[in-house]
């Protein structure tokens, strides 16, 4: 089936809605890295489209044991070109409670992964001044704008990636400093993946917890009292990335992109010492 299908558009997301209610197929891409059955494809509002039912193949686990690249090729041997990652985050502002949406429009990345490169391909960086397509990021801002919820545009991403725990305060604060908006775990590598696959990629992100809650919380618990609940529940939270995936389906104009399909920074002239060493 997936032979006479070419999605316009990819998303990473879970959304048990979508899937039902535009009856669409699940289907297996082979990897490299194996296959991936966690893949959905059919039309939404005659757009076809590839949905990757998030970023775990079977079971939760660390985010420094997700194979991204797998996911990132699964979207590429598909045959898309445009993919869209939807995620939960953590609140940095205090002043931006739980719930709160955003699209993304920089990223920070905190480092530590490492990626396996096919020593097949040759090596080349990630050209990632500007992480996100400018073009997919302006129809998704204008799909943001009809909402009947805020939506913070050139929002950054902090990737604080690798480690089973969440933020401390002085890292918040910090992050909060630096004027960051949001933090989670998968954003980079996902992003630079794509790049190097040239890949146009968007993001939107929706706020599971804030600061002040996160403390309340604690407050409580060294209180001896029972704690109030201090995140928004994650059915809540995407929620509202599907509202505005399938606004941004509704007025999605197919475009083609120069910019992210040539910014790879290859060196082509790469040799392992000069000829003349071999004699």
């Amino acid at each position: 089936m997936l032979e006479d299908f070419k999605p316009e558009i990819a998303f990473i997301m879970r959304s048990d809605e979508i899937i039902k209610d535009f009856k669409l197929k699940r289907v297996t891409i082979n990897t490299s890295f194996g296959p991936v059955h966690r893949c959905y494809i059919g039309k939404i509002y005659n757009i076809p489209v590839l949905i990757i039912y998030g970023r775990f193949n079977s079971e939760k686990v660390p985010s420094n044991q997700i194979n991204f690249e797998q996911t990132i090729e699964a979207v590429k041997n598909a045959g898309a070109n445009k993919l869209v990652g939807t995620f939960v985050v953590g609140g940095i502002n205090p002043d931006m409670p739980q719930g709160s949406v955003y699209v993304l429009d920089n990223l920070v990345g905190m480092g530590n992964y490492n990626i396996k490169w096919n020593q097949n391909y040759s090596f080349h960086n990630a050209e990632m001044y500007e992480p996100f397509c400018s073009s997919l990021t302006k129809q998704l801002c204008i799909a943001s704008r009809k909402m009947p919820f805020e939506v913070k545009e050139n929002a950054t991403y902090v990737s604080f990636y690798g480690y089973p725990r969440i933020e401390t305060k002085a890292e918040l604060d910090f992050y909060n400093k630096m004027g960051w908006d949001v933090v989670g775990q998968t954003c980079d590598p996902e992003a630079t993946c794509a790049r190097l696959n040239q890949i146009c990629y968007a993001g939107i992100a929706v706020q599971i917890d804030d600061p002040k809650g996160r403390k309340n919380y604690i407050n409580t618990l060294k209180e001896n009292k029972v704690g109030k609940a201090y995140v928004e529940d994650i059915k809540s939270c995407r929620k509202r990335t599907t509202q505005i995936i399938l606004q941004f389906l509704k007025d999605y104009q197919e475009f083609n992109c120069d910019v992210c399909s040539k910014m790879a920074r290859k060196n082509n002239n790469f040799r392992e010492f000069p000829d003349d060493f071999y004699e």
